[in-house]
């Protein structure tokens, strides 16, 4: 038999073998399968409030109100983070980048504001309706951040 037709054959073969499993699978009744339950978004609860002055830790999606103000911010999102891993020898430090979403709901004001674990890569803190929010630390994980929130 020559390559052709031994190919033409092998392709037949495996087309057959695919076949009768999708054919299998359609023939299984409907109760025995599971149904496709889909996660459910993670909530993450508003933290106490935070009073100037004071530093607040917060893991992603979790959010703080500042206690004397009608600010809110959460954590966003971690969205870079070019340090060393634990336990590296590194020739740069590297640096996290992070983003806050911040809210004043009285006013109907919101924004959001990408912040950097050292000064290199952009800014370390933000102002946003006289508060000034500072990125303290951010987590070798970059699951979790501290933030000191100032008055402007």
């Amino acid at each position: 038999m020559d390559l052709k037709k031994l190919l033409v054959v092998f392709c037949a073969l495996v087309g057959l073998a695919c076949g009768a499993g999708s054919s299998a699978a359609r023939e299984e009744p409907a109760a025995s399968r599971a149904p496709v339950v889909q996660p459910a978004p993670v909530q993450r609860p508003v933290q106490d409030a935070v009073e100037l002055g004071e530093t607040v830790d917060l893991k992603a999606g979790e959010t703080t109100e500042v206690a004397s103000k009608d600010v809110s911010i959460r954590f966003a999102r971690l969205v870079s983070d070019s340090r060393c891993a634990e336990g590296m020898v590194c020739v740069w430090e590297g640096e996290a980048v992070i983003e806050l979403a911040l809210a004043e709901p009285g006013r109907g004001e919101r924004t959001t504001a990408a912040l950097a674990s050292t000064g290199r890569g952009g800014r370390q803190s933000v102002e946003f309706a006289a508060c000034r929010v500072d990125l303290v630390a951010v987590s070798s994980g970059g699951d979790q951040v501290t933030l000191r929130v100032s008055k402007a």
